[in-house]
């Protein structure tokens, strides 16, 4: 939007606004608007897909996240992260820790609906905690 707004401010300090307004035949006048609107579709319409595919993805972050904190709260494992914008279109998490996971089958049936039919990934990196030293 600022840069249709900024260059038809700067066709107007040119001058172009004269330019359009002059006397034109009405074909002329038809065809500059249908290429016009031609090159408006062609500019909209990505945007729109690649605008919705964002806010999908971002959906799906957010709600798997808040679904795998819970799902991993009382265990000796952190959710360090959630990727859904994979090009195979899995969600990936990733988990650090150890001891044992809570059941898989509890996370997928929350996240079921959330991930619009995608596959999860889960990727569990197993942690050690070494003190070294005296306390």
């Amino acid at each position: 939007m600022a840069i249709l707004l900024t260059g038809s401010l700067v066709f107007v300090v040119m001058g172009f606004r004269q330019a359009a307004t002059a006397p034109f035949d009405a074909r002329a006048r038809r065809r500059a608007v249908a290429i016009a609107f031609a090159a408006l579709l062609i500019i909209v319409i990505p945007l729109s897909v690649a605008s919705y595919d964002l806010i999908v993805t971002n959906k799906i972050s957010a709600r798997t996240y808040a679904l795998g904190q819970e799902w991993l709260q009382g265990s000796g494992y952190r959710l360090m992260s959630v990727d859904a914008e994979t090009a195979d279109g899995t969600v990936n998490l990733l988990l650090l820790g150890d001891g044992d996971l809570p059941p898989l089958n509890k996370l997928e049936e929350r996240t079921r609906d959330l991930i619009f039919g995608r596959t999860m990934r889960v990727k569990v990196v197993e942690s050690q905690t070494l003190y070294i030293g005296t306390k």
